[in-house]
């Protein structure tokens, strides 16, 4: 079958877009490839059609859920045997897919980073290891890149460790400094990197000059006269909020309900001609091809980030605009979110020290924990945003690792004396009976305090099924015991509880800091001095020179 052929057969294409074909041939003749890509060049394809040509399975190791789920969505729809394993799923269910895999009925297998930390998977890499190892979102490998993430730091070692093979990136932004970064963490000297698809001659690049946020609003008004789908970006939830309301428009941003944010999705996606202002939390996975203009109200942290943000303006190869609305002032709220973003060793080392304190007194290594509740016992950090800046430095460090709730769970105190307790209950004839009865005699005086209990846990102890036990929990609540049920946020473990201070470099935050000032710094400049051809300004700051590795 040629490439052509394949491509017809797989994706209905007759032809490949620019720079797809090359792509593709370099991985299957057996390449590490590194490709930079802007959102929409259709970078998938490129990893995609490889793998179904190839023999056996392939992992595609993915940030975001919702993301995984639309590209195997979007696959099985054209009859392309794919999968993904995500924390969502009930654990048999991620066994079994898994299985599906090693037996040949999977071809692309879509999974997180963090995955290659459980034993059951690494147990499966070890037995049966991928054709092909694909790295999408590679960006976050580096902690030069937006969006950095530990766990992407480790599939490397874990390439290494299972002898797979080939090993491949992708990632729509990407500073020459960001792809060396991303070869060298992925211990892949050789790997190939692709620099393409920067150049969209359907785009017009335009600055606005602005005296301040009247002169803004003044000049968003006058655009949006003119009805055609409309993406605004703003730098906070505060002013999308004041854009709403200003504007009388639709907003979105990670402050508002499941339910809200999925109503204004589902308005960006079917009104003929939305105007939606958002917060960059939007946009991942949102693919109508026909948005007119992009306008940023705000100045972006990077150029990454604004090419990112402005790309998704016509997708359909139509004409299009993207507008930044320009006024320096506007530098000062970045450089505000930057050094938020970048917590000071101090604070940090402080943050730490509050958790070590807090495993040692509720003793337990695990802690459930939020930005909230971490901030009232560390007034001095002043907002929960420090202390989640504080977290993921401490992450990144390798003090803790933090991974999402998947279990029920909450926190019980029996109120009346165990002992009493068991003495009424002690023929456990009902369920209410059995529970009190169990949990006494599996727990005993530890319940006069409150703790925190899993629920199939306590299910299992009791001999009753989560849902039983959730009835039991409810009906005594107030009467014989106290339960709250516990937050769905990330839970924090310690990586050492031995260690007294992280391993914390001081000159590298604060390389880091400088880093992501002198971005805003670049950014400026692009509004200041790039009037000539700002498009040519950005496809030469990205390096798209051809092959530069």
């Amino acid at each position: 079958m040629t490439l052509e052929q394949a491509l017809e057969k797989y994706f209905g294409f007759s032809s490949f877009r620019e720079s797809q074909r090359e792509i593709v041939e370099a991985i299957l003749a057996g390449e590490d490839v590194g490709v930079v890509m802007p959102t929409g060049a259709g970078k998938s394809l490129c990893y995609q059609l490889p793998i179904l040509m190839k023999p056996g399975y392939s992992i595609v190791a993915s940030p975001l859920i919702a993301l995984m789920r639309d590209q195997v969505e979007a696959l099985l729809e054209k009859g392309i045997p794919a999968a993904c394993v995500n924390s969502t799923m009930p654990l048999g269910e991620q066994h079994e897919t898994l299985r599906r895999a090693m037996r040949g009925e999977v071809k692309l297998l879509y999974v997180a980073p963090e995955r290659f930390h459980t034993d059951f998977f690494r147990e499966m890499l070890r037995e049966n290891p991928p054709e092909m190892l694909v790295v999408d979102e590679a960006h976050c490998i580096s902690q030069w890149g937006h969006d950095f993430r530990p766990a992407y730091r480790k599939i490397g070692m874990a390439a290494d460790l299972f002898g797979i093979k080939q090993l491949c990136a992708f990632t729509a932004t990407a500073t020459r400094a960001v792809c060396e970064d991303i070869v060298k963490q992925l211990h892949r000297p050789g790997m190939r990197m692709i620099v393409k698809g920067f150049r969209r001659d359907n785009l017009a690049f335009e600055i606005k000059n602005c005296s301040g946020d009247a002169a803004k609003l003044a000049e968003i008004s006058r655009l949006i006269r003119d009805k055609q789908p409309t993406l605004i970006y703003a730098s906070t939830r505060q002013n999308v909020d004041d854009l709403v309301k200003a504007l009388d428009i639709h907003g979105y941003h990670a402050g508002m309900s499941d339910a809200e944010r999925a109503a204004s999705q589902d308005y960006f996606m079917t009104d003929p001609h939305p105007v939606l202002a958002a917060t960059n939390a939007f946009g991942m996975g949102i693919d109508r091809p026909d948005v007119r203009r992009v306008i940023h109200y705000n100045l972006p942290g990077s150029l990454e980030a604004y090419y990112q943000e402005a790309g998704r303006a016509g997708r359909d190869g139509l004409d299009s605009r993207c507008i930044l609305l320009f006024n320096y002032a506007d530098r000062y709220v970045q450089e505000f979110l930057i050094k938020l973003n970048n917590p000071e060793y101090d604070l940090i080392v402080s943050l730490y020290r509050v958790l070590r304190q807090l495993t040692k007194i509720r003793q337990s290594n695990v802690l459930a924990e939020n930005a909230s509740s971490l901030l009232a016992h560390l007034p001095s950090a002043k907002t929960e945003s420090r202390i989640s800046a504080a977290l993921g430095a401490l992450e990144r460090s390798g003090a803790i690792r933090r991974e999402s709730s998947r279990r029920s769970s909450g926190y019980l105190k029996f109120i009346r004396d165990p002992e009493e307790l068991r003495v009424i209950h002690q023929l456990g004839s009902t369920q209410r009976s059995r529970f009190i009865l169990q949990m006494i005699m599996r727990y005993g005086a530890a319940l006069r305090q409150s703790q925190l209990y899993f629920v199939d846990e306590m299910a299992a102890v009791c001999n009753l099924s989560e849902e039983q036990l959730k009835r039991v929990l409810n009906a005594l609540s107030g009467e014989l015991i106290e339960w709250k049920v516990d937050f769905s946020g990330r839970r924090i473990e310690l990586t050492d509880p031995e260690l007294v201070t992280p391993e914390l470099d001081r000159d590298l935050l604060q390389e880091k800091l400088d880093y992501e000032l002198g971005r805003l710094e670049e950014v400026i400049s692009y509004c200041r001095h790039s009037r000539s051809c700002r498009q040519q300004a950005l496809i030469a700051y990205f390096g798209e020179t051809g092959k530069w590795r």
